[in-house]
């Protein structure tokens, strides 16, 4: 006798769409749309409402395999990964796309963006009426090989069959930012404010947008507006501190950071938050206040026994050290890192990612600090790194900005702009760098223009752009005082 649970799931399988849509194989149309939810939410950035929304759908079908594999993919440590592995498996009997998207979650946490990115095209193939479908291949040639338009290709047909997914604006803002395009980015994500005026995410999204554009007077009153939202959260406060931090306001924006932080209910949003405080210290140039941080997030890490976030605390005490030209502090911590990599129960995409990191706070310091040796053996897994990642253009760049950095320590200022002009646009840090390397190579103009790019850029949710922002206006300063007087004239 067949039994009522498996009836459901076939008869919702029956109701799906035919002809290239993805299976959501659950006895609940609610955890399907819950699922759903998920999937949008996590590919618009808001990784704690994805969380949530996945954690729903197991509570109403504990065998959606998808929303477990999502959940898990998202959940730092070994043993998270382990956990989608055995959703992947368990659903080997499900139709092919269903299975494919599985895949997708298990290669991505395994760090394999190349086998990921062959199963995305896959499943495109499989399913090429479902708006997910398009995202994946969207967002992987956009973020990972800044193929803007290629990117937009897929996400405007994402738009297309969904137009009230927030996930597919929000990649459509960040390509308008790649492209120079800042209000066409804030008009994206004001489509989603406009959808969605009750949700504090979506206002913050669109706040952080405004920003990003120039627009800070109105970017705080979207901000203020959302914070007076019921439930308004953190998002909101997270955003006015971002503003507040653009004015130097940096005592009011810690403590709407404070506040944010006290409102959030999901602990890896309150400990990227301590992150994004840390750092503001650094663009006030306050390296105590950093290190202080620091401690606060370790503190945080090991008491929810979150791996990432304990390797992040030293990660960015050696950025910080580096940011604030403390480049022997900065080889300490970097070293820190990469033993609490090797240590700490980790995923292979976080072990990846972190030990990435690692590399490039290490080599920063190394080459700056006068350890050429030392960096040419950091530069050697950068380059081994970019080897296993041909399409990540990401991975690359890391590789370009190392071998720029250690042609400038060893006086090839020319080499090294031209290694470091190769990188993504979005890669502050190396065009920080490149200007340096051109200004010492001779090239004035060449280094003002990399500059006046860079401090374009207007970068929201990131306070290590910040510090080099402060530095960049703070050199425009002394630049300008050293000008001759102009003229008289009359």
């Amino acid at each position: 006798m067949t039994s009522p649970t498996l009836l459901c799931a076939v008869a919702l399988l029956a109701a799906a769409p035919e002809g290239g849509s993805i299976s959501i194989t659950t006895t609940s149309p609610e955890a399907a749309a819950k699922y759903v939810e998920a999937f949008d939410q996590l590919f618009a950035g808001h990784i704690d409402v994805s969380r949530a929304a996945a954690n729903k759908a197991l509570s109403l079908d504990p065998n959606l395999l998808l929303a477990r594999a999502l959940l898990y993919s998202i959940t730092p440590g070994v043993e998270a990964m382990k956990k989608v592995d055995a959703a992947a498996q368990a659903g080997t009997s499900l139709p092919e796309a269903e299975r494919t998207e599985l895949a997708i979650y298990a290669a991505n946490k395994h760090g394999e963006s190349e086998n990921a990115r062959a199963l995305e095209l896959k499943l495109l193939e499989l399913a090429p009426r479902d708006w997910r479908s398009h995202v994946y291949v969207g967002t992987t040639a956009f973020f990972l090989g800044h193929k803007a338009e290629e990117g937009k290709k897929h996400l405007r047909e994402a738009a297309a069959l969904n137009p009230k997914a927030v996930s597919v604006w929000a990649s459509l803002a960040a390509i308008a930012i790649e492209q120079g395009d800042r209000a066409g980015a804030a008009e994206a994500q004001k489509k989603v404010a406009d959808m969605r005026p009750q949700d504090p995410a979506a206002q913050a999204d669109y706040a952080y947008a405004l920003i990003t554009a120039g627009n800070l007077d109105e970017a705080e009153q979207i901000a203020r507006k959302a914070a007076a939202l019921p439930n308004a959260g953190a998002k909101p406060l997270a955003a006015l501190a971002n503003v507040e931090f653009y004015r130097s306001q940096y005592a009011r924006g810690r403590r709407d950071l404070a506040k944010a932080r006290s409102l959030s209910k999901d602990e890896n949003e309150r400990m990227g938050l301590i992150i994004f405080d840390m750092l503001g210290y650094t663009a006030e140039g306050k390296y105590q206040g950093a290190m202080q941080a620091a401690s606060a997030l370790e503190k945080e890490a090991q008491a929810k026994k979150n791996p990432n976030f304990y390797v992040l605390a030293a990660m960015n005490r050696s950025f910080a050290a580096n940011l604030l030209g403390k480049h022997g502090e900065g080889q300490k911590y970097a070293a820190e890192t990469l033993v609490r990599i090797e240590r700490e129960p980790l995923s292979d995409v976080g072990r990846k990612g972190l030990k990435r990191g690692a590399y490039i706070a290490a080599m920063w310091a190394q080459a700056f600090g006068n350890n050429t040796a030392e960096a040419e053996k950091t530069l050697a897994m950068l380059e081994k790194d970019a080897a296993e990642s041909p399409n990540d253009l990401n991975v690359q760049s890391a590789a370009w900005w190392g071998r720029g950095v250690l042609k400038l320590a060893k006086g090839d200022a020319k080499s090294a702009s031209e290694e470091m002009q190769k990188c993504v646009p979005s890669f502050d840090l190396c065009h920080f760098h490149q200007a340096i390397a051109q200004e010492r190579a001779g090239d004035r103009a060449g280094a003002q223009a990399t500059r006046t790019t860079l401090l374009a850029q207007q970068r929201s949710q990131d306070t290590f752009f910040l510090t080099l922002r402060s530095q960049l206006l703070k050199k425009q300063g002394q630049a300008a005082n050293t000008q001759p007087p102009a003229a008289k004239t009359g």
